[in-house]
């Protein structure tokens, strides 16, 4: 069967690859046979990744691709949608001991992702060194029933109806972008930074805090730290998915809006709890099921203006969409949430996700996970500068917050041909 992907995909080019990596870091040496079997697993678990890119008329759909999903045991992200990665959009790579998942996020949000891992994990665990001990009732096996609600398209055919909508009007903003030359020119560049879940969410938890808010709170004090005379705003992007709006928690990909979050440069004397709440309160209000019903509805709108124009005329106008909301944002925040291994994380190490949206807009992106005791928060940039990195860990450690670098170097994303 073919399958409906998100109109995002329309607005795939060469300034907007939009994939993701996600590293899976063990605590030993990784057994290719081990993986090869995993991968096989996932392929007969997750059918609607098993997809390839296919033109229907003027549309794009995902065709089910046979073709069994390709390993690259250079560690290297293979080109997706090519004959590379044997024209499937989700790829896998090894190296040494770590397990990397490369897939498109045209197909898969960050919730729709996790699941997947978690499986991949499991079998590789499970052929390597055996089953016992896991808690195998939140992984999902080959052996369940699929249920619609995973792989179908998210979003309704009507607009929803909504009488009590009470929408927020969009503010205007006048934010601060890094210059092109605080960077180098040698590609993105990652910092991989680890912070005490423990001491973290002492802040996290005050005033109605959350991890995702303090650690924007923390890109702030960093920011200005280094930009004391700035008086633009700092400005978050933050991804909201609708899968409580649109009641379908299982879905695999519910794509969302960007919701902006912003702090002035005036709030710079407030102290951390009272930035934490202003803005998680933003969070909050921006995510009410009221807004989000008028953004779904907006979606479907699109949608439904999309099926008006050609191919090419689909492509202009959704990079126009993706290129009209990304370019002005300071900062890019993702937080997937505490990531539960059921019993698998005694043979992780850390988790890591590399996302590509940096290369569209010149700001720095930070994806962040929970795994065990500690938050890993990956900070992307467009070069080596590590002036904001060290300003971010001087933020965390005159909160009495333990922050280490785990790691840091270049990195490659895979790209896509559409």
């Amino acid at each position: 069967m073919n399958y409906k992907p998100h109109p995002l995909i329309y607005a795939a080019n060469e300034g907007f690859i939009n994939t993701i990596r996600f590293a899976i870091e063990m605590n030993d040496a990784v057994d290719i046979d081990s993986l090869r079997y995993a991968t096989e697993q996932v392929k007969c678990r997750y059918p609607y990744f098993s997809v390839r890119i296919d033109k229907e008329n003027e549309d794009i759909v995902l065709a089910e691709n046979t073709l069994p999903f390709v390993i690259s045991e250079s560690g290297d992200p293979l080109c997706l949608n090519s004959e590379e990665s044997n024209y499937h959009l989700l790829a896998f790579a090894v190296k040494e001991n770590v397990i990397y998942i490369d897939i498109s996020h045209f197909i898969c949000d960050g919730n729709g992702l996790f699941p997947m891992a978690k499986t991949l994990i499991y079998y590789y665990i499970e052929n390597k060194y055996g089953a016992d001990g896991i808690d195998t009732s939140g992984i999902n096996l080959v052996t369940d029933e699929i249920k619609e609600e995973e792989y179908a398209y998210p979003y309704p055919d009507a607009p929803i109806e909504d009488n009590d909508a009470l929408p927020i009007k969009p503010k205007e903003y006048d934010p601060f972008v890094f210059a092109d030359d605080y960077f180098d020119d040698g590609g993105v560049y990652s910092y991989r930074l680890s912070v005490s879940q423990k001491d973290m969410m002492v802040y996290a938890k005050s005033n109605d805090g959350s991890p995702l808010s303090f650690i924007g709170v923390m890109m702030y004090k960093a920011l200005m730290s280094l930009f004391p005379d700035t008086d633009k705003d700092v400005l978050f992007q933050v991804p909201h998915e609708y899968r409580a709006a649109l009641g379908k928690p299982l879905s695999h990909e519910c794509l969302a809006r960007v919701m902006p979050v912003a702090l002035s440069s005036k709030d710079v004397e407030k102290d951390v709890e009272r930035l934490n709440t202003m803005v998680r309160g933003q969070i909050v209000i921006g995510s009410d099921e009221a807004n989000d019903i008028e953004a779904i509805n907006g979606m479907v709108q699109l949608g439904a203006y999309l099926q008006t124009l050609p191919l090419e005329g689909k492509k202009q106008m959704m990079i126009g969409v993706v290129g009209g909301t990304l370019e002005k944002n300071t900062f890019g925040i993702s937080y997937t949430g505490r990531v539960s291994l059921d019993g698998m994380e005694r043979y992780i190490h850390t988790i890591i996700a590399y996302a590509g949206e940096n290369r569209f807009a010149g700001k720095i992106g930070t994806e962040i996970f929970c795994v065990g005791d500690h938050f890993s928060i990956n900070l992307m940039q467009p070069g080596k500068n590590p002036a904001f990195k060290d300003a971010v860990v001087k933020a965390f450690k005159d909160c009495n917050i333990s922050c280490e670098l785990l790691g840091e170097g270049r990195y490659s994303l895979a790209d896509m041909k559409l």
